[in-house]
């Protein structure tokens, strides 16, 4: 039974929802849920890095989002007969697997829990419609602009985009081929933008608006 959830913070209520599922560890390269299986269930995320896509025209893959600790997945079985998207681990990954009889029941008798699902959804839809609104409005280089900027972080008085992160999976994350993504970042480590390693992109100066 829940404890002291209508009062508990976001944290809180969802290590009291974890109680009521079973814990298991994700190798990297597992995949937890695939697109179009029954939804029975959701996912709290307590340790790791799963990443969520769905596939498109010609088995292009589309990469909506990733998921690290404290974030949860799989919610969407509130509505639905079926996974909408695949979640796979990028790295070793401890969840918790609820399923929807008890996670149902949590949220009927708290609503405090159903509170911050109702947000954290709410929450997620404004992502995935910036990442949609990006796809429809900005080209390929705009696209790519945006992700470095929103996953570039300080180190040691550089700005870098931390990895490793393939050249395949930026191509998802931006919705373009493999080839489109290395002739752009080809392109601006000649010009003098970006250092390419494998461990992180570092960002030389400022990238230009157009490409």
């Amino acid at each position: 039974m829940l404890q002291g959830a209508q009062a508990g913070t976001a944290d809180d209520i969802l290590a009291e929802l974890a109680r009521l599922g079973e814990t298991r560890t994700w190798e990297p390269g597992s995949t937890v849920v695939a697109e179009g299986d029954e939804a029975d269930s959701l996912y709290l995320v307590h340790e790791g890095e799963l990443r969520a896509y769905v596939a498109g025209d010609g088995g292009r893959v589309v990469e909506l989002n990733t998921l690290h600790a404290g974030e949860l997945f799989g919610e969407l079985m509130l509505g639905g007969q079926r996974r909408t998207a695949t979640v796979q681990a990028l790295t070793r990954a401890r969840l918790t697997r609820v399923m929807r009889g008890q996670a149902e029941q949590a949220l009927a008798e708290h609503p405090a829990l159903a509170l911050q699902l109702i947000q954290r959804l709410a929450q997620r839809v404004r992502v995935l419609t910036h990442t949609v609104s990006r796809l429809a409005s900005v080209d390929v280089y705009g696209r790519l602009v945006g992700l470095f900027e929103a996953l570039a972080v300080d180190d040691h008085g550089q700005r870098c985009v931390p990895g490793p992160l393939s050249q395949q999976r930026i191509a998802e994350r931006v919705g373009a081929s493999k080839a489109m993504v290395n002739r752009l970042l080809a392109d601006l480590a000649r010009g003098g933008y970006i250092e390419v390693t494998r461990e992180r992109i570092v960002l030389l100066k400022k990238l230009p608006p157009k490409w």
